[in-house]
């Protein structure tokens, strides 16, 4: 009868000695997994930063060109205008002095 009683304790602090060692190695688990996510959370948005980051450079970058094309259309446009209106300046400048003088 004592040695059934000395198996029955024997099995329960096995049983607990288990029971603790799967308590710890489940904390372990817990933690790496929050771990791993955090570090993945922390992942995707250093990622999503650099692309956001990387939308805005090209937009930058479009815009830019498309205010330098603007802006060239526009020089040629000024150098088109004043160069007619040079030329139509002397054809002014005669037929006033002509209306000037006829009166």
């Amino acid at each position: 009868m004592k040695d059934v009683l000395r198996k029955i304790k024997e099995a329960e602090q096995s049983a607990e000695k288990r029971l603790s060692s799967a308590q710890t190695e489940s904390g372990k688990i817990t933690a790496d997994a929050r771990k791993e996510a955090a570090a993945l959370v922390t992942g995707a948005t250093e990622e999503s930063v650099a692309e956001t980051q990387a939308t805005l450079d090209a937009a930058r970058t479009k815009a830019g060109k498309e205010a330098d094309a603007v802006l060239k259309e526009g020089a040629t446009e000024i150098k088109s205008i004043e160069s007619s209106a040079s030329s139509r300046k002397e054809k002014a400048v005669k037929n006033l002095l002509d209306a000037v003088s006829s009166q």
